[in-house]
């Protein structure tokens, strides 16, 4: 069954590359079995060109940022990747256009990039793969309220935004309709 008109999709990926990231693969390989042109926008790892065309899907990658440890590490890394990400996304906005952002969490800062899309008319799916209130509380023992609340507005305003949410299980699932 071939897809219908509005069937370009726009992966972004931040924390892993294509096509070694298993799940992003199987989803991007089964839109382009169903009709769709999917592009993906991923960090690059050495030996990695930077554009290919992977089993019909388009990727593009971007450089990685140098390792960082802790919490300036993290935020230096996430916004690093998301400048980076949204040029390479209007790289491929004026190239070859697109119809739906499909985000792969983490980072949910990532809605930032998709609410400028979705101001454009382009439809936003959020791919919640990990809890990152909850990773961020594992990652730093002595965590600050305030970044772990404002990683639940992240999640919150994804799961708002957007158009189709897409989680890995039922309990994450349950997590984001109590957190509303």
């Amino acid at each position: 069954m071939k897809a219908s008109v509005g069937s370009r999709v726009l992966m972004l990926l931040e924390n892993n590359p294509y096509p070694q990231d298993g799940r992003v693969r199987q989803e991007a390989t089964t839109l382009v079995s169903g009709g769709y042109q999917v592009s993906v926008i991923c960090p690059k790892r050495s030996g990695q060109p930077w554009h290919d065309v992977h089993n019909d899907v388009d990727v593009y990658r971007f450089p990685e940022p140098p390792q960082a440890n802790g919490f300036l590490g993290y935020l230096w890394e996430y916004s690093y990747a998301m400048i980076t990400m949204f040029l390479f996304s209007l790289f491929v906005f004026l190239r070859k256009n697109f119809d739906i952002v499909h985000t792969h969490n983490p980072p949910d800062t990532l809605v930032f990039i998709a609410t400028f899309y979705k101001l454009l008319g382009k439809r936003f799916i959020y791919d919640h793969h990990d809890l990152v209130p909850e990773m961020y509380d594992v990652l730093f023992e002595n965590s600050n309220e305030l970044v772990y609340q404002v990683q639940v507005w992240l999640e919150k305003l994804s799961c708002r935004l957007a158009d189709r949410i897409i989680t890995t299980n039922q309990s994450y699932k349950h997590i984001e309709m109590q957190r509303g």
